[in-house]
């Protein structure tokens, strides 16, 4: 009887447990686990990441490591091959780490495939990731459920590789929600609020695995474990999943490959450009708002999904063909080259680029020194050019809200640092906002910002 079970698991998905018979032929062996697992199996894949990383020994030296460079789960969410997955586990973040080949793997019991994926986009804030299966589908995903009805004690279930071990399959119950805790980074501590907390195991290697409930539904994608902590394991909810997912990783103006420069939404009359950077390659191509989306390199396009899925793999310096409609009605075509992502923030955000530099002042008799931003390069027909900023000159601050609501002078030391700081709500937006030091004077002004 045993025998005919690896058959009947990678049946077609439309078939129910009461249809394959399988509660009849196995009894009580047939518990809720078995009946889950044979569910969302098929969708769940490990995660093995490939590529370099350069690091110093005791003396100095640079010592150059090809080989693994980590490994997790992911679960597929889309039958064409979309894996939403930790974004520590698809995306690490490390010096000298360089990701050459991301390679996902099917159980034994379900075809037991190695095929490659490519990220299509990441949001390291809330630790998710999202990649695309390389190979054609249609494949097996795992229905999305919901996190605002769960229940305390209710089952859940946990399939991953802890410490290697493909496609591991744990239950427990819901402990607890709305937990905030921190984990370490390479960059450092960083605070995860509102998770799940299960007491299914969840151990390294089960990062970006599915939590199911009993319905085989997705709950939650496991994150997290306390470290000095026994039998404690941690998720983000579905509903932020899908939040971020439809906000951030499918919004292909947040690719971490490229740079549109142009936002699309789903609505009624079909996928219309709702905003176009001035200063990108959308606006290059002559995109603008109110346009309808009718086809990417000759595909049609149905939803934001299809969309995200045409354009996401590509890279920059790809030329994208696009069919559009005007809002006279008459359809035509474009061509769109895909810049760097980088000049997302460049080009289209600050209109220059910087790099860290030092300033060296006198405070008394004692000389001091401070790090600043160095401008390298103004774009031109930027807000940045009409403030007059030229390269050489030094970001000694920029304007923000202290806590009390009040403006000030804050510093900063790293590019990313002031995009994080100009991206968020506590920079004044308007009236004198920057601090620039051009050879020994210095002035103030106003910077306008694009795409805030």
């Amino acid at each position: 009887m045993l025998a005919i079970l690896p058959l009947l698991l990678v049946a077609p998905q439309e078939l129910s447990t009461d249809e394959l018979g399988l509660s009849e032929l196995l009894g009580e062996r047939w518990t809720v686990e078995a009946e889950v697992y044979s569910q969302a199996g098929p969708a769940v894949v490990s995660i093995e990441l490939e590529g370099s990383i350069q690091q110093r020994d005791f003396f100095g030296r640079t010592r150059h490591k090809e080989g693994q460079l980590g490994q997790g789960t992911g679960v597929l969410i889309d039958s064409t091959g979309l894996v939403i997955t930790n974004a520590h586990v698809a995306a690490p973040e490390g010096p000298g780490m360089v990701v050459e080949n991301i390679w996902v793997s099917f159980a034994e019991e379900f075809g037991g495939q190695r095929l490659e994926a490519k990220l299509l986009n990441a949001a390291p804030e809330w630790d998710l990731a999202l990649l695309k299966i390389e190979s054609p589908g249609p494949f097996r995903s795992v229905p999305l459920g919901s996190s605002k009805d769960l229940l305390k004690g209710e089952k859940l279930i946990a399939i991953g590789t802890p410490f290697g071990n493909d496609h591991s399959i744990t239950s427990g119950i819901l402990s607890g929600y709305h937990r905030n805790i921190t984990v370490r980074t390479p960059s450092g501590a960083k605070e995860m609020p509102g998770l799940l907390q299960t007491d299914a195991a969840i151990n390294p290697g089960n990062s970006g695995g599915p939590l199911l409930n009993s319905l085989g539904e997705l709950v939650g994608i496991n994150s997290a474990t306390m470290e000095a902590a026994d039998g404690i394991g941690f998720a983000i909810p579905v509903d932020r999943v899908s939040e971020i997912l439809s906000e951030r990783l499918l919004d292909v103006d947040y690719s971490t490959r490229f740079w549109a420069g142009m936002k699309v939404e789903e609505r009624p009359e079909g996928l219309v450009v709702v905003s176009v950077n001035p200063n990108g390659p959308a606006s290059d191509a002559k995109v603008r708002v109110g346009d309808v989306l009718l086809e990417i390199q000759d595909e049609n396009l149905s939803d934001l999904r299809s969309y995200a899925s045409q354009l996401l793999p590509l890279s920059e310096g790809d030329q994208v063909r696009m069919k559009l409609q005007s809002s006279n009605g008459r359809a035509r075509y474009s061509t769109l080259r895909l810049a760097p992502a980088k000049e997302r923030d460049t080009r289209g955000l600050m209109g220059f680029d910087a790099k860290r530099s030092v300033v060296y002042y006198r405070d008394g008799r004692q000389r001091e020194r401070m790090r600043v931003l160095e401008v390298t390069r103004v774009y031109p027909n930027t807000h940045a050019a009409e403030l007059g900023l030229q390269a050489g000159d030094r970001i000694l601050a920029i304007m923000v809200r202290d806590p009390k609501g009040e403006p000030d002078w804050a510093q900063f030391d790293t590019f990313s640092g002031l995009i994080a700081q100009v991206r968020g709500p506590d920079f004044v937006r308007t009236g004198t906002n920057i601090w620039v030091l051009r050879e020994e004077k210095t002035f103030q002004g106003e910077l306008l910002i694009e795409g805030a």
